[in-house]
């Protein structure tokens, strides 16, 4: 074999070696690019996807903070209405010569339960005011003729002993007096203890 054609080989086979690297390098830098463009994708769809999975519990902690607060507000409101009627009626009870009662209450409605535990028949009157301002007999029955108008609240008929009467009335803010306002004679209930004033605020 001559020179020549051992040259003309050797070039032969170099062109053929830089075409298949050529070939090769091309394929394998379109195989890079193409799996970097997936990586890209994926990576984005999967930050599009916690985004938008954050947002909804965002949403939905939100909208059960709001519903939380709803009912626990609307509990409270009802709590507060329960307790005011569960308070029910004042007891009262007389006796000779007493007039037991609670001697602070809140202003509103009022109803007074009243029992009759002493021997005799008894009354049960509301007056604004307290009884030591009052006008009043020598023997401690306050005369109402001689009060201003408005000062007798509300009464009860007379009870009998043993029996009961109720008696509502709307009270404001002030000193008030339960009394029984009977007088037989030298004797009056009022004067004789059945008497107690009480603050309503």
């Amino acid at each position: 074999m001559n020179r020549t054609m051992i040259a003309f080989l050797a070039a032969t086979g170099l062109l053929l070696g830089a075409c298949g690297g050529d070939d090769g390098s091309s394929d394998d830098s379109t195989g890079t690019t193409a799996a970097a463009a997936a990586e890209t994708t994926d990576s984005s769809a999967a930050s599009a996807a916690e985004s938008s999975t954050t947002e909804s519990s965002t949403t939905e902690a939100a909208t059960a903070s709001t519903a939380a607060a709803t009912t626990a507000a609307s509990t409270g409101a009802t709590t507060t209405t329960s307790a005011a009627t569960a308070a029910g009626p004042v007891a009262v009870t007389l006796k000779e010569w007493s007039l037991e009662a609670p001697a602070t209450l809140q202003a509103g409605s009022v109803t007074f339960d009243v029992a009759n535990g002493g021997e005799f028949p008894h009354e049960f009157a509301v007056m604004k005011g307290t009884y030591e301002t009052l006008a009043k007999t020598d023997i401690g029955a306050v005369i109402e003729t001689e009060l201003p108008a408005g000062t007798v609240i509300d009464r009860t008929d007379r009870i009998e002993s043993g029996s009961n009467a109720t008696l509502t009335v709307d009270l404001a803010a002030g000193q008030y007096v339960l009394l029984c306002n009977i007088a037989v004679g030298p004797n009056s209930h009022a004067g004789k203890g059945q008497v107690l004033n009480i603050t309503v605020s």
